[in-house]
């Protein structure tokens, strides 16, 4: 048992590996058939199976099932509240754990990447595919009880996309990536076409209209405020102006100044979010007697008209000043990357995969894209790792596809 709970966290030298091997190997056959047998068969399959490094403490539920040399249960979370189980075992990773879905699922790997992602609420970070299903676990158990972290899996890359063609299931996951997307603010603010989207994921979600079913705008679609009331709202703050002289109480000013503003700005919010349900829930009206299959395509068939359709979406921020605005997105596609203006349907630049010479993080939040021909590209950004990822993955596809004609 002790040599199990250490070959499930350390990895083995060479020369403690050969010896290990030989030690297992002769009490599996000195202790056939006996519960010593059982151990040493299990602990024969781990020396064997080239595990990694462990990067956290096995967890008090892997450490129980090892004691009876049992795979430890996980569940996997999808959309519309399903759940998948799978067996966990030390050396499963989160790849493997992936193509086991996408079989069980019957989904084609080939024709859009999936990945398993660490959620909490409307947050999503994804789990690398060498990464121990194990130690995501343990990682969990660690966390503040009752956060409501979990495993979620979901669409990572879209490769193709022909909603004529799709199967049911494949276009709920490309579904409900869209629809994350609006969500999060990360499609072009054209406010007809975002209130046209909201009404029809209504409809998708709830059937026809009912005045008593309640929403929440968020889980919809982003709410701002424009700007115009913005930047009255915060007119005045960080000045000194109508402070009066500076001495005794002068802090105390200061505090309810940002306070009345803070104030001010969620009541701001709250009126936008009320103006939102209400135009909302005017086109969700006209949608009556539309079938949630029907609501789905004409949704989709709106967001198809967007040039960055099925891109992957990252808010960056430009170090250069080689752009009117530094507040930008980052579009990775499967053929490109582009450059747009937050909220705009337009980008500013476009560059293949074949004109980018070399792209990294040469430093924390920050990420850097050289390009033939071009200045760099030097962003900011928290979601580096992620666009690093997606772009290694597309870019193997395309290496993939020219290696098969």
């Amino acid at each position: 048992m002790f040599l199990l709970c250490v070959l499930v966290t350390h990895t083995p030298s060479r020369k403690i590996l050969r010896y290990l091997k030989f030690h297992v190997q002769r009490n599996t056959s000195k202790y056939s058939g006996t519960e010593m047998y059982k151990f040493a068969v299990y602990a024969e399959g781990l020396l064997t199976s080239g595990v990694k490094q462990r990067e956290f403490v096995p967890s008090k539920e892997e450490l129980k099932k090892l004691m009876f040399l049992k795979d430890m249960p996980a569940s996997i979370s999808c959309y519309g509240g399903w759940n998948c189980k799978i067996a966990v075992t030390p050396t499963l990773t989160a790849r493997v754990a992936v193509a086991r879905l996408l079989s069980g699922m019957g989904l084609n790997p080939r024709h859009n990447k999936y990945a398993l992602f660490e959620k909490l609420d409307n947050t999503y970070k994804v789990i690398e595919d060498r990464t121990l299903m194990s130690d995501i676990i343990a990682k969990f158990e660690r966390k503040t009880p009752g956060q409501g972290w979990c495993i979620f899996f979901k669409l990572f890359g879209i490769v193709e996309f022909n909603i004529a063609k799709c199967d049911p299931l494949e276009l709920v996951f490309l579904y409900e990536f869209v629809c994350d997307q609006i969500r999060r603010g990360l499609f072009p603010d054209d406010k007809v076409s975002l209130t046209e989207l909201a009404g029809l994921r209504c409809q998708y979600l709830y059937g026809d209209y009912n005045p008593d079913k309640k929403f929440t705008v968020s889980d919809i679609y982003k709410v701002t405020l424009p700007e115009v009331k913005y930047t009255s709202s915060r007119k005045n703050t960080g000045t000194l102006r109508g402070l009066g002289t500076l001495g005794k109480g002068t802090i105390r000013k200061l505090k309810d100044l940002y306070t009345d503003t803070e104030r001010e700005d969620e009541l701001l919010m709250q009126e936008e979010i009320e103006k939102a349900r209400n135009t909302i829930c005017d086109f969700w009206k006209t949608k009556a007697g539309l079938s949630k299959g029907a609501a789905q395509q004409e949704l989709m068939k709106i967001t198809t008209r967007w040039l960055a359709f099925g891109y992957g979406i990252f808010e960056v921020l430009i170090i250069d000043n080689r752009f009117r605005e530094t507040e930008l997105w980052l579009a990775v596609g499967r053929n490109d990357i582009a450059i747009y203006p937050r909220q705009k349907s337009l980008p500013l630049e476009v560059h293949t995969y074949d004109s980018i010479i070399s792209f990294g993080a040469p430093q924390v939040n920050v990420f850097k894209i050289t390009i033939e021909g071009h200045a760099p590209l030097e962003m900011s950004t928290p979601e580096f790792l992620d666009i690093a990822r997606l772009m290694k993955t597309y870019i193997g596809i395309m290496v993939k596809m020219k290696k098969g004609r």
